[in-house]
């Protein structure tokens, strides 16, 4: 018993320090172990760091944000937003997938831009996963959330970037667009300034690192590790001023649909400072949908021959150079320059003084001075002064310098005085007329006001007025000013009937430019028509620009619409104390044309006057077979409407027609018409009632004073005799 004892004693001796020395060596590996993983961070060759980073740390790219363009109130004009790219999972392997075709394909169909069938056939592809073409691209959060609506399986979004234009049609030639590059998912400017300032307003993406936890969200008290800063784009801040380009946008809407012109362009200016507040051109398209027909900017990248808007500075020249006398008598008419004759637009003028040449736009007036006050070059060094033949230097890709008159040909530098031979752009005529308007030192046109850099929270670039040339002195300026003044006041003055404002003091001056036809000089009937013209008049705070090129209808008439729109509303905007126009509909007040072909005569003319037009029959037929303008047409009330009833017709009296008006009779009748000036029918070389039937030339003269017109008119009224107020009895009672 005692000796079985002593055995128990002995194996539980053994079993302790057997189980004692098994822990003894269990710890000291496992310590063993610590250690090792402390000294060396290692174990079974793996790094346990690097397992550890692999396993919870996170990098992650942080997008660096393209600047935002604002107008000069921080109103956004072009900003970045987040977009969306639809597509459907078609294998299971990826996840959910689309489960029923049709239904998927018919509930698309009513948010994106494509029918069910074509849907149907997207989803039919042999493939994993499918896009939607350009219908399944750049899709808004509201586009993105109405299909999450749906509860379509196999239906997801990948995320991209975005340039939003909220503006739509607005000054898009200068703001341009961006495309977006789908493989590296950044923003590149395509056009205007998202283009020029492209390297400034792209961010540059980031990257960030940061642990996280099971559930893949960054530990609390943790810190985020940049490892490259993110840098968004600088915020440009533009001198555009919303509201006039608004009303630039409307009345330039307004005209285009009108006259349809080739083109048209126009830019408004503050002339103390040079900032561009609105600038416009048409053809035009929406940056968002990029509906693009013209890739140039023609208010920088498209020079032309101005017209006689450059007799602004032949007069400056030669008013500087001390040898103009403005009350000095001349003879009108034409000249013979280098074998080619240079007529006046009108050659009934006779004896006239040189500011009435200027407030008229004589043509042989600037022959004179370019003949005997001052050379050719030194013509050309005048207009190299003023800016034309150099960039002016807005941000914008493409500028053109414009072209001056070559050395050896004399006949252009002459013409050249008053804008035929000299291409020019429209931004090259606000800078030159700015030393007019600022006594005679150069303010250069500029489009940005403020840049700002979102990385540093700092304005790193303030707008400041900056000076040119003085090409003429002060007292010149102030007599050419006031030789403008008198083209809006003068009753003789060309841009007294269509650029007058309503309320305010203005001057300017009008052009009317040939188009050429390459080799075979200029085209007829065919012009450019421009006006440059400032308000007020004692303290200019607006310079405009405007310019349209080949109308179907309108000319001067039309692009005064454009001009008194916009001034006198932006004077008021800017707070003049005036009462100008306040309501488009106060500058257009048009109407409808209606549809009177195949009606008799009584019907129709009782519709025309209806509608608040005038008819003119043509012909003496009982039913209407052609009219002009056609139906639907929307026309200024008392407008001329023409009824044509039968090939032989009474030639009428053109006394007091516009040009318009006689243009439209021409096309209905094929009448062959010479025009000699602008403006109202003073004269036609054939007289009225003469019965035609075949096509015949007639020359008719026009003039711009309505003085004139007013006299012949009174005059004819006079020399009506009784016999034809007899013979008029009875015509009306033979109808």
């Amino acid at each position: 018993m005692k000796r079985k004892k002593q055995q128990l004693n002995n194996l539980g001796r053994w079993t302790l320090f057997i189980t004692t020395a098994f822990f003894g060596v269990l710890f000291l590996y496992v310590a063993g172990c610590f250690v090792k993983i402390a000294v060396t961070g290692q174990t079974r060759g793996t790094d346990l760091y690097e397992f550890a980073l692999e396993k919870y740390l996170v990098e992650e790219v942080v997008t660096g944000r393209r600047g935002t363009l604002y107008d000069r109130d921080g109103n956004a004009l072009a900003e970045q937003l987040t977009s969306y790219t639809l597509y459907a999972n078609l294998y299971e392997e990826y996840g959910d997938v689309v489960e029923d075709i049709d239904e998927t394909a018919e509930k698309l169909s009513t948010v994106i831009d494509l029918s069910k069938e074509e849907i149907v056939e997207i989803l039919s592809k042999d493939a994993y996963q499918v896009e939607f073409g350009t219908a399944g691209r750049q899709l808004t959060y509201l586009e993105k959330e109405k299909i999450d609506q749906l509860g379509l399986s196999g239906i997801g979004f990948r995320q991209n970037t975005k340039r939003f234009y909220p503006n739509g049609i607005f000054a898009s030639h200068t703001l341009g667009y961006t495309k977006l590059n789908e493989e590296t998912n950044v923003l590149k400017g395509e056009m205007g300034l998202e283009l020029y300032l492209d390297e400034y307003l792209a961010g540059k993406d980031g990257v960030i690192q940061y642990i996280k936890d099971k559930k893949g969200y960054l530990q609390p008290n943790k810190k985020e590790y940049v490892i490259q800063p993110v840098k968004h784009g600088y915020d440009f801040y533009l001198t555009l001023d919303s509201t006039i380009q608004t009303f630039l946008e409307e009345a330039m809407n307004k005209v285009w649909e009108q006259a349809n012109p080739e083109s048209l362009v126009a830019v408004v200016a503050n002339p103390k400072t040079g900032e561009i507040l609105a600038m416009g051109s048409r053809s035009s398209f929406d940056p968002n949908i990029r509906d693009i027909e013209n890739y140039n900017n023609p208010v920088v990248s498209e020079p032309f021959e101005p017209g006689s808007t450059m007799k602004i500075y032949t007069y400056a020249a030669a008013i500087n150079e001390g040898k103009y006398s403005g009350s000095q008598f001349y003879e009108s008419g034409s000249r013979l320059v280098n074998g080619s004759t240079i007529r006046d637009y009108n050659t009934t003028w006779g004896t006239i003084t040189y500011d009435e040449g200027f407030y008229r736009s004589s043509n042989t007036a600037i022959i004179d001075m370019l003949t005997n006050w001052i050379s050719p070059d030194k013509y050309i060094e005048y207009l190299e002064a003023f800016g034309f033949g150099s960039q002016v230097g807005l941000p914008l890709p493409s500028e053109s310098a414009g072209t001056l008159p070559t050395d050896w040909d004399l006949t252009q530098k002459m013409t050249a005085g008053f804008g035929q031979g000299i291409l020019t752009t429209p931004i090259q005529h606000i800078q030159a007329i700015s030393a007019i308007l600022n006594g005679g030192q150069i303010i250069k046109p500029q489009l940005i006001s403020q840049v700002y850099d979102s990385n540093t929270e700092e304005m790193i670039y303030e707008f400041k007025a900056e000076l040119g040339e003085t090409p003429i002195t002060a007292q010149t300026a102030e007599q050419v000013k006031q030789l403008m003044v008198g083209v809006t006041s003068n009753k003789t003055g060309s841009g007294r009937l269509a650029y007058s404002l309503n309320g305010f003091t203005s001057g300017g001056k009008t052009g009317t430019a040939q188009i050429a036809d390459g080799a075979n000089g200029y085209l007829a009937n065919e012009y450019l028509y421009s006006y440059i013209g400032f308000a007020p008049a004692e303290d200019p705070e607006l310079v405009m620009y405007v310019a349209m090129k080949r109308p179907e209808t309108g000319g001067h008439d039309q692009l005064g619409q454009i001009y008194r729109f916009v001034m006198q509303n932006s004077l008021v905007y800017l707070g003049a104390e005036k009462t100008p126009v306040v309501d488009i509909a106060d500058v257009y007040q048009n109407t409808e044309v209606p549809q009177i072909i195949n009606e008799s005569i009584e019907e129709a003319v009782l519709k025309i006057e209806e509608a608040g037009l005038t008819p003119i029959i043509i012909g003496d037929g009982t039913q209407i077979f052609a009219q002009s303008p056609k139906a639907m047409s929307s026309v200024s009330v008392g407008s001329k409407v023409f009824i044509q009833t039968s090939k032989t017709y009474a030639l009428p009296n053109f006394t007091g027609w516009t040009k318009d008006e006689v243009v439209q009779f021409a096309m209905l009748t094929g009448l062959q018409v010479e025009y000699m000036g602008e403006g109202y029918v003073l004269e036609q070389s054939i007289q009225q009632g003469q019965l035609l039937t075949n096509p015949i030339g007639i020359t008719l003269t026009l003039t711009k004073d309505l003085t004139q017109i007013n006299e012949k008119l009174n005059l004819q009224e006079v020399q009506i005799q009784p016999e034809d107020l007899t013979t008029e009895s009875k015509d009306e009672g033979s109808q």
